[in-house]
């Protein structure tokens, strides 16, 4: 669990004799801190680690520039050396690390660099305990939202009051899943950390949860529009917002409904429940019965005939009527001749047995189309 980069310094600077260098990048997120000497051993962190250095091999301007290109490959999120003397730093090693967008912060060689470091270790281990519990409260406003005493205090304590605009996201990257993880969804939820005022995230099965708290929907959506909208492989369903803590779960189970979606009923990976039209009504219908005699009694006739003949007869329908039942369009759509076409929808008005264009029968077909494409949902 990371925490910004300000709120450990903040901690310590009245405390100890620590001077930034550079640009604050205070936003930098730190995950954990480590002693790293030199720069052969830089491999072996896992990035956004806060880097302590005893200054002991920092014997040129040349090597503490080698030094910061190791940390730079490692993705460190910045660097407190013990210097003897300053000004230690030449202004090309300032401008390179602003460059890099590195925190270069010195201390002299008498400042206990063991208080520091457990100083940040209680702040991160203290930041790591509460995400945690965050995570857990949420978990129980989703899945139990009656048993009101497992999330409401946690969350309220943590500024997440009664009355405020709440909104769930689900995201979700298969296509990169491996055996040691998901190194794209991490990617993603520290970038969503990054931009988040205020919120939580947490990883499930695969899948990212994400609950946004105090902004409107149009603002996450231009949020997450450059990180998610650009790559396909990444899908989000974005639920509506909800404005009391108790009702979370709603806004979970619409984001679920609109997660879906983007996976086969709509062919889009990002999607807003509020947006999705009559989808938000068909996909509340939870009596199987209904929509099955539904579709039997409006389009039963093709899907028993396409099966037994191995004909094409409904999918040609359903391009007749995504291009406003136009013969010459749908020719065009489907790569035949117009007459070809004619004489197919005459075979299947004949099927149907009734006049496919007037107002009622074209909205049952219609809607016949919008179950036939959720019955693919799946997560």
């Amino acid at each position: 669990m990371a925490i910004k980069l300000q709120s450990l310094y903040e901690a310590i600077n009245n405390q100890f004799d620590v001077i930034l260098h550079t640009n604050s990048f205070y936003d930098k997120e730190v995950t954990w801190i480590h002693t790293v000497e030199q720069g052969e051993f830089s491999h072996l962190l896992h990035g956004d680690e806060l880097i302590f250095n005893s200054g002991l091999n920092f014997t040129s301007q040349d090597w503490l520039k080698e030094f910061l290109k190791s940390l730079k490959d490692a993705h460190a999120s910045g660097l407190i050396i013990s210097v003897k003397s300053r000004p230690a730093f030449s202004q090309e090693i300032i401008d390179y690390c602003n460059e890099i967008q590195l925190p270069l912060f010195s201390t002299s060689w008498d400042t206990p660099f063991i208080d520091i470091m457990r100083i940040f270790s209680e702040i991160l281990l203290k930041n790591e305990h509460r995400e945690t519990s965050l995570a857990a409260a949420l978990k129980n406003a989703i899945y139990y939202p009656e048993n009101e005493d497992s999330y409401l205090n946690p969350l309220e304590s943590n500024g997440f009051f009664r009355d405020m605009n709440y909104t769930v996201l689900i995201i979700s990257c298969h296509t990169y899943d491996s055996d040691s993880g998901n190194s794209y969804l991490e990617q993603l939820e520290k970038k969503i950390r990054y931009f988040m005022s205020k919120g939580i995230v947490y990883e499930e099965g695969k899948h990212l949860i994400v609950l946004f708290a105090g902004e409107s929907v149009n603002d996450i959506s231009q949020k997450l529009y450059d990180v998610c909208q650009n790559n396909s492989d990444v899908y989000v369903g974005i639920g509506t917002t909800v404005s009391q803590l108790t009702d979370i779960h709603r806004s979970y189970e619409t984001a679920f409904t609109a997660y879906q979606l983007t996976k086969t009923a709509l062919p889009k990976n990002f999607l807003e429940y509020d947006k999705l039209g009559v989808y938000k009504l068909l996909a509340d219908i939870h009596n199987q019965s209904l929509t099955t005699d539904f579709l039997n009694s409006t389009l039963g006739p093709i899907l028993d005939y396409d099966a037994v003949h191995h004909t094409d007869y409904l999918h040609i329908l359903e391009v007749y009527f995504d291009h406003d039942c136009s013969i010459i369009h749908t020719a065009d759509a489907l790569y035949c001749h117009k007459n070809t076409l004619s004489y197919k929808l005459n075979k299947i008005k004949e099927l149907l047995d009734y006049d496919i264009l007037t107002n009622e029968n074209r909205t049952n077909i219609m809607l016949s189309f919008y179950i036939l494409r959720l019955e693919k949902r799946s997560i």
